[in-house]
């Protein structure tokens, strides 16, 4: 009998085409991993992967970047270079990876073909080039509303390429919260596969970290709004939230937010009187461990750790390109964890992410469930199970196990379908 294999080299990969929440989420994971002795390479297309903080011994790969800019539509970031050429280059940095190293696990984030089918002549290769390696998949709770979802994958083929390709699928969420399996389609024996392991959170700090700046003896509410691409009126309507329930305000504007948002973040609050505007925060979890209230969009990690925190938190989800903040935060609001407030309660988002509509209409809107919230505190809670990062290591060992026919190859299956 052979002996089981040990689990010492895995490969994340994560597209990172938008916002922190991928990247965040796969550096929790790296984190785990590395703590239980397993060497880690992360391949990643976030332009600030250099400037978030990062597992000591981890070692990052930056892809050429790549920026959403509408449902399935992306170019190339800083350079006219053809998103097909991008691509193309992703791919071989990440098939050369493989070849060269040859991964226990390939751990793929949320897209399953990776961005517009990269990662599909990957797959072609990896058979010949590391055939030990097991593709897993890794999906977050919610993708986005189940009919677009099912639409999507039926029209560029991923439910043939989760069959044909991934030995496992792990989902970063609880079945009771939402059901994948039934929301997407995924049909037998595909579904009685795929292993829920509960959501995905980082540390829990110890200790809260007050931001210089604040007066002393005056609470403070946190506002942030991932990596900024977005939210700079969610920002805004946290300071005038805060000063409605007599407190200071932290912005928190993210890496990614524009200059022209910058500055009309700037001049909102210019005059506000204890308002402190940061783009980066070192340890936010610990920063919002110490606030009254955490006001965020809707994005996974933001949410996880917040709960995780049991601090009281208002969610102003985004609902373009996807929806999919909008249905987590109905489902954790559902569940008392959150109090939400819908776009199109104060204006639906614009085609840019910004909110549309009244600013007074969604300043106010804010400022009452930041009160609610504040005076809530403390009420019933659902549980959440929040043990997904260790149930996904040990999934991975699991995988290792796992014997599976040969698989078709893309060539035989998928590479048809790769976009122009």
């Amino acid at each position: 009998m052979s002996r089981p294999r040990s689990l010492s080299k895995v490969l994340l990969y994560s597209h990172d085409t938008y916002g922190l929440g991928h990247l965040r989420r796969n550096l929790v994971i790296a984190r785990q991993l590395i703590g239980q002795g397993i060497r880690v390479v992360l391949a990643s297309g976030s332009p600030v992967l250099d400037r978030v903080a990062q597992p000591e011994g981890l070692i990052s790969v930056q892809l050429p970047p790549v920026v959403k800019t509408g449902p399935d539509e992306y170019r190339s970031l800083g350079t006219d270079i053809s998103l097909s050429l991008v691509s193309r280059a992703r791919s071989a940095v990440l098939a050369d990876i493989i070849a060269r190293w040859q991964p226990d696990v390939f751990l793929v984030d949320h897209a399953a073909q990776g961005m517009k089918g990269e990662l599909l002549p990957v797959f072609d290769t990896i058979g010949d080039s590391s055939p030990g390696t097991k593709i897993v998949l890794g999906l977050r709770d919610i993708l986005d509303e189940p009919a677009l979802v099912r639409a999507t994958w039926a029209n560029h083929g991923v439910y043939e390429t989760l069959n044909d390709v991934y030995d496992r699928i792990v989902v970063y969420g609880d079945r009771d919260v939402f059901d994948l399996v039934a929301g997407y389609g995924i049909p037998e024996p595909l579904a009685s596969s795929i292993e829920y392991c509960g959501y995905v959170t980082g540390h829990r700090p110890g200790h809260s970290i007050r931001p210089p700046g604040l007066s002393d003896g005056v609470g403070y509410v946190l506002g942030t709004v991932g990596g900024g691409g977005d939210g700079v009126d969610v920002l805004i309507a946290t300071a005038h939230a805060a000063r409605s329930a007599g407190l200071q305000a932290v912005l928190c504007s993210g890496p990614l937010m524009g200059g022209s948002d910058r500055r009309f973040l700037a001049e909102a609050t210019d005059r506000m009187g204890g308002v402190v505007v940061v783009e980066h925060l070192q340890d936010v979890a610990a920063v919002a461990a110490g606030a009254e209230c955490v006001v965020t969009r809707g994005g996974y990690n933001s949410l996880c750790e917040l709960v995780n925190l049991a601090v009281p938190t208002v969610v102003v989800p985004r609902v373009w390109p996807r929806r999919e903040q909008l249905l987590r935060a109905r489902a954790f609001a559902g569940r008392g964890l959150v109090r939400l407030v819908e776009a199109s309660r104060a204006g639906e988002s614009g085609e840019d992410g910004r909110q549309g509509g009244s600013c007074e209409g969604l300043d106010s809107s804010v400022a009452r469930a930041v009160a609610d919230a504040i005076n809530s505190a403390g009420g019933p809670r659902a549980d959440l199970d929040l043990g997904g990062a260790q149930r996904v290591v040990a999934s991975l060992v699991r995988a290792l196990d796992t014997t599976n026919a040969p698989r078709l190859t893309t060539s035989q299956t998928l590479t048809s379908r790769i976009p122009a």
